[in-house]
């Protein structure tokens, strides 16, 4: 539930013993203590569902990984700038460590990648 934020419906429809479902209470409301985030538990309702309440903490890894979408206004999401080197970087220290390549390789990126790429010096890539 770590970047879980709003009103989370648990359902116990088909529990019908009231000890359980006192146990299964007792049970989660010990488990979120420990949770970092504010979160209220409301007790088990008429049709045995139990409504959670939590408020996010951070910012969830869509949002950190990505950005809104330039051609649909925001509608979505790509990943970000940021995003896409660090994987490009990844990926080029893994070929070296584990596939032993010693040849080189081209990348065709968007210019906004290629000019962050370009100007961390890296030593993986050469302009």
């Amino acid at each position: 539930m770590r970047d879980l934020g709003g009103i989370i419906v648990v359902d116990f429809i088909d529990m019908d013993e009231r000890k359980n479902r006192q146990k299964v209470m007792q049970t989660l409301e010990d488990a979120m203590r420990s949770d970092r985030a504010p979160n209220k538990i409301l007790p088990i309702q008429r049709f045995r569902v139990v409504a959670i309440t939590r408020k996010r903490v951070k910012q969830s890894l869509e949002r950190a990984l990505c950005m809104p979408c330039p051609h649909c206004e925001g509608a979505g999401y790509v990943k970000s700038v940021q995003t896409i080197v660090g994987e490009i970087l990844q990926e080029a220290h893994k070929a070296r460590q584990h596939r032993g390549w010693k040849k080189n390789c081209m990348l065709r990126v968007h210019p906004d990648v290629a000019k962050v790429l370009k100007s961390n010096q890296n030593k993986y890539l050469k302009n």
